[in-house]
């Protein structure tokens, strides 16, 4: 009866939980965060001198992706930065750029030392999770290809691959972040508007 007292009083030691809000969206914060800043990163790699200074129209008809708006404008705003003058029709540009996704998504991965949430008979929710270690790993993954084209001539053609992370550890009752390319980018639009505000 002591062994199975003592056990029990272990156990209680060992218990805890944390957990985050859910929000009323269809999807994440964390997740399109994630998934855009994939995006962001792939459109970093984009070098093509054989823009700079054409007219050129992006033509996204086989773009099919999440967040296909963003992905738009995105592209948009880095073939302007480099160089390149937009036009909207086809007819108008001296090259045509297709866009195209080969994969947007998010990867997750979780590992756990402890008890996991069980099924309890005859109950309407599982047992609580008990967990002394847990690592949970968020990554967001963007392949992007580009082919450009002159009048049925080939131009160019490349893909661009980039990724954003999230990690988060959990030791008893204490977290630790390893890993955070989302914070990354909060903190720095806080620094920016910090300086704005002197």
């Amino acid at each position: 009866m002591n062994r199975i007292a003592v056990t029990f009083a272990a156990l209680l030691c060992l218990a805890g939980c944390t957990s985050r809000t859910l929000t009323s969206t269809p999807r994440s914060a964390i997740e399109q965060l994630l998934l855009s800043g994939a995006v962001d990163r792939s459109l970093e790699k984009l070098r093509l001198p054989e823009a700079i200074g054409k007219k050129v129209f992006l033509d996204f008809a086989n773009l099919k992706a999440y967040d296909v708006e963003y992905i738009r404008a995105a592209t948009r705003a880095r073939f302007a930065k480099i160089g390149a003058l937009l036009v909207e029709k086809p007819e108008d540009a001296d090259l045509i750029a297709e866009v195209a996704s080969g994969g947007l998504g998010l990867e997750y991965k979780s590992a756990m030392v402890g008890l996991p949430a069980m099924p309890v008979p005859n109950a309407p929710v599982p047992s609580p999770e008990v967990s002394a270690w847990k690592s949970v790993e968020q990554t967001g993954i963007f392949k992007l290809f580009i082919f450009i084209h002159a009048k049925g001539r080939f131009i160019a053609a490349n893909h661009y691959y980039a990724k954003c992370d999230r990690d988060e550890g959990f030791t008893l009752w204490w977290r630790s972040q390893r890993e955070d390319d989302i914070r990354e980018g909060w903190e720095k639009a806080d620094l920016k508007l910090g300086e704005k505000r002197q």
